[in-house]
């Protein structure tokens, strides 16, 4: 359930990258496997085999080891947003940069599966979880707004065509989830855009 590494980092980022996902993976899994509050953060670090002042460096609750997320795709998609070229619709743009990051919801099935699981038992964790996308989902509004050079609080469409995108993605993982991931999640991913954009034609 570790994280795609990215090796543009050095060794010593490495190790602690790896000292992280293995701390939100051990968390994860004890929560879904025992239910959340049954699980502390002695027990983790003890099947980490790391102290607890090493996990509180990395985490200020175990609330935020269950939920973590890639930490690094707030700034690839954005870049993806910003950079792309300008004579491409937005929504294209939004498509494309967030299907480069299925690879990473593909690879990292497990952890999506878990973390439903969690959230099931435990609908309480709901608004943390949703406010910490919600971060990702604001830097994303931002970055619509940078390339369409409007501003974010004033203009409908950046927080429009974001809203939109990630409904369309969040309904593709969803199936494909439900579904017992028979098909690519690429396939179903674009089949979500498709009926998105037939459905804005009617």
């Amino acid at each position: 359930m570790t994280l795609p590494e990215d090796p543009s980092l050095g060794l010593r980022e490495r190790k602690k990258r790896a000292t992280r996902d293995a701390l939100a993976g051990t968390a994860l899994r004890m929560a879904a496997e025992r239910g959340l509050d049954q699980v502390t953060v002695e027990a983790v670090t003890a099947e980490v085999g790391v102290s607890v002042r090493t996990f509180f460096n990395y985490f200020g609750h175990l609330d935020d080891a269950v939920l973590v997320a890639d930490p690094d795709l707030t700034e690839r998609t954005r870049r993806a947003v910003i950079d792309a070229p300008a004579h491409l619709p937005t929504l294209t743009v939004l498509r494309e940069a967030l299907s480069a990051e299925l690879t990473h919801i593909e690879v990292g099935h497990d952890r999506w599966e878990l973390q439903c699981t969690v959230l099931g038992n435990t609908p309480s964790l709901f608004p943390r979880f949703l406010a910490a996308r919600g971060a990702d989902e604001q830097a994303l509004i931002a970055a619509v707004a940078e390339r369409l050079g409007v501003e974010a609080d004033q203009d409908l469409r950046p927080r429009l065509l974001v809203h939109t995108t990630l409904a369309a993605v969040r309904s593709a993982v969803e199936l494909w989830t439900a579904t017992g991931r028979l098909r690519p999640l690429k396939t179903v991913y674009d089949e979500a855009f498709t009926e998105l954009a037939a459905a804005l034609r009617d």
